[in-house]
């Protein structure tokens, strides 16, 4: 009698988890294909920075990525890799002059963090220009590239000071 209570339970508990393991893709695969139909869920252009756009301009989205950082078709046009690059370049520039302002360094560090910005970011314009030299870019010629990015971030990244460190400057006050 015993035996038969501990295992009826598991036997039901069992069941029910294999069913629903089995049954909730093929409802997730029918209910993709009535969304598609109505035109609602996923592929209704009203995602971040999509409005308005078709399906070809949308671009992929890179796997496995959370931000939603865009594929880009390789080989790209140098014109169009140079663009992008230095809106990149200008964009970190205008949130790394953000944080300094909100920080509690001193202006000579300040200055002097924004000069390594400016020193790294010429270095990535020449990897860039090195890069776009027969008119397109390849694959290796953006992990060049992305090396120089790489080196800037951990150059800046080691100057400016951690969240830690703020936390203890505001206790000791």
């Amino acid at each position: 009698m015993m035996f038969r209570s501990i295992v009826r339970p598991l036997f039901v508990a069992l069941s029910l988890a294999f069913a629903s393991s089995v049954a909730a893709p093929a409802m997730a695969d029918d209910a993709g294909d009535k969304t598609a139909e109505h035109g609602k869920g996923k592929g209704h252009g009203k995602g971040k920075g999509e409005k308005g756009k078709s399906d070809d301009a949308k671009g992929e989205k890179g796997k496995g990525k959370g931000k939603g950082h865009r594929r880009i078709e390789l080989p790209i046009s140098a014109d169009k890799f140079t663009k992008a690059v230095d809106n990149r370049l200008d964009r970190a520039k205008t949130k790394l002059t953000n944080a300094l302002a909100k920080s509690s360094l001193s202006e000579a560090e300040r200055k002097q963090i924004l000069k390594d910005f400016d020193t790294g970011a010429d270095a990535v314009r020449a990897a860039t220009k090195a890069a776009v030299k027969d008119g397109n870019v390849s694959k290796d010629e953006v992990k060049a590239v992305r090396t120089a990015v790489r080196n800037l971030k951990t150059s800046l990244e080691s100057k400016m000071p951690k969240k830690a460190e703020k936390a203890e400057k505001g206790k000791d006050v």
